[in-house]
C-alpha cells in the first residue's frame, strides 16, 4: 500500500511539473495567456508607479496606474503575484476595442474598480483586453 500511495504521489509531482512547463513554454512561443485583472485606476503619477502591485497601463497617448487586487491567470500555473513579478518593467500597452478603454481614462471613472480580461501577451508586454467591467470593491 505504501509503495502505491508513493507512485500517486510522483505521478502528481511529474503532472504539475510537466502543466507548468507547458505554460512556460507556450509563453516562450509567444502564445498569450488569458488574464483577468482586477483593480482601480488611478491617474499617472511618476512617484506612485513603482508602487507594489500597481501596473502603469497605456492607451494611445493616455497613461494610468492601475493598483491591482487581484490577478488571475485563466490556463496557467502562475499565481497572480507571480504572473504581476513576470510583468517588468511592470508596463503594459492596452489594446482592443476603443469602445471598452476610452471610458477608462474619464475622470469620473478613476478610483473606480473594475475586471478586465484579454490575452497578456508577456514578452512585448501588451494586453489585448476583450471585456471590462465595473467589479465589487475588495473587501478590507
Amino acid at each position: 500500500m505504501w509503495l502505491t500511495a508513493k507512485r500517486i504521489l510522483i505521478l502528481v509531482v511529474v503532472g504539475v511539473t510537466i502543466g507548468g512547463v507547458t505554460a512556460a513554454s507556450a509563453q516562450r512561443r509567444g502564445q498569450p495567456l488569458v488574464v483577468r485583472f482586477t483593480g482601480t485606476f488611478q491617474p499617472f503619477d511618476e512617484k506612485a508607479a513603482g508602487n507594489l502591485n500597481t501596473l502603469t497601463m497605456s492607451y494611445k497617448e493616455n497613461k494610468w496606474l492601475f493598483q491591482v487586487d487581484q490577478v488571475k491567470a485563466m490556463a496557467a500555473r502562475d499565481t497572480g503575484t507571480m504572473l504581476l513579478s513576470r510583468i517588468f518593467p511592470p508596463q503594459l500597452s492596452l489594446s482592443g476595442p476603443a469602445e471598452l478603454l476610452e471610458p477608462l481614462g474619464n475622470p469620473e471613472n478613476m478610483g473606480k474598480h473594475w475586471m478586465l480580461e484579454g490575452m497578456l501577451y508577456l514578452r512585448n508586454r501588451r494586453y489585448y483586453v476583450a471585456t471590462v467591467q465595473a467589479a465589487e470593491a475588495e473587501p478590507k
